[in-house]
């Protein structure tokens, strides 16, 4: 999902189903399955095959339509259609789905064209003739199956069910990207967050409760903000909450980072200094997808307030008064960088790292799906037409503003084992200044997780929680 200079079209990955339980370690922790032992709904063998005994790579398919409830939905007719190149199915409803000759072929699912074990597909594209017709077409209706002999005679089954669930049609792929993207996203302010930020316990979090798990799951991808309370005041509880959610995401600076103020400081975030809604390392190609930070020590004092804001909300208000600012942030990048060498990580490495993306990036509906923006670290090179200039800093004073507005702001002060766990490429964050005594020290530390398992785990989680009785 990384930014790129113009239009951004972000996807998250298809929703898979897993058929049994993952590993659980010793605290109860859900950790990853293999990949071989994770079945999903793209890959399974179809309802109604099942193997023949064997049991190898060359085992075949036989249909046990015996015992099974009949459909809701039956197909009752196939007919080749010749002049679009299709086959189509006339269900008993009155609807008809073509399915193209060429994704037929491409998709059979006998040992041959599908791999069992590793639930993926051997047939090559190089053996895939982009012109193949059929040789016959023939709706088993006792098998719910649709055949198709092919003219160097190799014969596909296709579960009737199973083409129904892969329709061509508008109203079905709109439905399945819906469910690629997960639950719908809910913009905020201060207010209706007051009302919805959810607040898990961190013994339960991490202890593999599945309904916690779930809901903090679940909040994450609405909201994008979740609070974990009750963790331990020492480090090391921000890796078990990001192998929970996902897997830690390591950078130039460690696999995870301490944030407390010292001298010579490489980052303005290791300092006591206010610091302004911003998101962490827009100068990633690939931005990290959450954020975790959690609160070791407090500072005694007035100041340390963490802020937060939807920077969607903060878009969509933009896009609604001022199109045109709008527009310019949402197709002209700006330029990202941050230099400097990390002396506390294991590696001691100095770093140099540019990259280039515009502030808001959309899909092809229009939708919001990332927002940048870091003003430390925003380069000096601002590479547009000169006429642009001015605009884009109007454009970069209208966001600022409305983030750091009253009305859209979230403000509290952490508490010691409080996590704030949020997604870096929505929500700003931020911190008022404080003021460093010998008895106060303010000390963080964080470390990243990406989308990728972040809804990977959600996933999981959902169906092992239906799967329940």
């Amino acid at each position: 999902m990384a930014a790129a200079a113009g239009r951004c079209v972000c996807r998250l990955p298809l929703v898979t189903r897993a058929v049994r339980r993952p590993p659980v370690t010793s605290r109860g922790v859900i950790r990853p399955l293999g990949a071989a032992a994770a079945v999903t709904d793209r890959h399974r063998p179809p309802v109604g095959l099942s193997p023949l005994s064997g049991g190898g790579p060359g085992r075949r398919y036989s249909v046990q339509a015996a015992g099974q409830p009949a459909p809701l939905h039956q197909v009752v007719k196939a007919v080749n259609n010749r002049t679009s190149g299709c086959v189509d199915l006339v269900w008993n409803f009155g609807s008809v789905t073509p399915f193209p000759y060429v994704w037929l072929r491409d998709s059979c699912l006998c040992p041959d064209c599908f791999h069992p074990t590793t639930l993926s597909r051997s047939l090559r594209i190089d053996q895939l003739q982009v012109d193949i017709e059929p040789q016959s077409v023939q709706n088993d209706g006792a098998a719910q199956q649709l055949v198709v002999t092919w003219p160097d005679g190799h014969v596909s089954r296709y579960p009737h069910q199973w083409l129904r669930e892969r329709s061509f049609a508008k109203r079905d792929v709109n439905a399945r990207r819906k469910q690629l993207d997960g639950p719908k996203t809910v913009l905020w302010d201060r207010a209706t967050m007051d009302r919805h930020l959810l607040r898990v316990d961190y013994d339960r979090l991490v202890g593999g409760d599945l309904a916690t798990l779930h809901d903090a799951l679940h909040h994450l991808i609405v909201y994008g903000l979740v609070l974990v309370r009750k963790a331990p005041t020492d480090f090391g509880a921000v890796e078990e909450i990001g192998e929970t959610l996902g897997h830690v995401r390591p950078t130039h600076y460690g696999k995870t980072f301490r944030v407390a103020s010292k001298v010579d400081a490489n980052n303005l975030a290791y300092t006591a200094n206010e610091l302004a809604p911003h998101m962490d390392l827009t100068y990633y190609e690939y931005m990290p997808g959450v954020q975790m930070l959690h609160c070791i020590s407090q500072h005694i004092g007035d100041g340390g307030e963490s802020i937060f804001s939807d920077s969607f909300h903060v878009a969509e208000v933009i896009r609604a008064r001022r199109p045109d600012l709008f527009h310019l942030l949402a197709t002209v990048p700006f330029e990202f960088a941050d230099i400097g060498e990390e002396a506390e990580s294991r590696s001691r490495c100095r770093f140099h790292k540019i990259h280039e993306r515009t502030m808001f990036c959309m899909d092809e509906d229009g939708n919001i799906t990332q927002v940048a923006t870091n003003n430390p670290v925003r380069s000096y090179r601002l590479n547009v037409p000169l006429e642009l200039v001015k605009p884009m800093y109007e454009g970069l004073r209208m966001f600022n503003d409305l983030c750091r507005h009253p009305d859209n702001q979230l403000t509290f002060k952490m508490d010691n084992g409080d996590v704030a766990v949020f997604n870096n490429r929505r929500v700003t964050h931020g911190r008022l200044g404080f003021t460093v005594t010998e008895d106060s020290q303010r000390t963080l530390e964080g470390g990243y997780v990406d989308w990728d398992d972040i809804m990977c785990r959600y996933r999981i989680v959902t169906d092992l929680l239906r799967e329940r009785p």
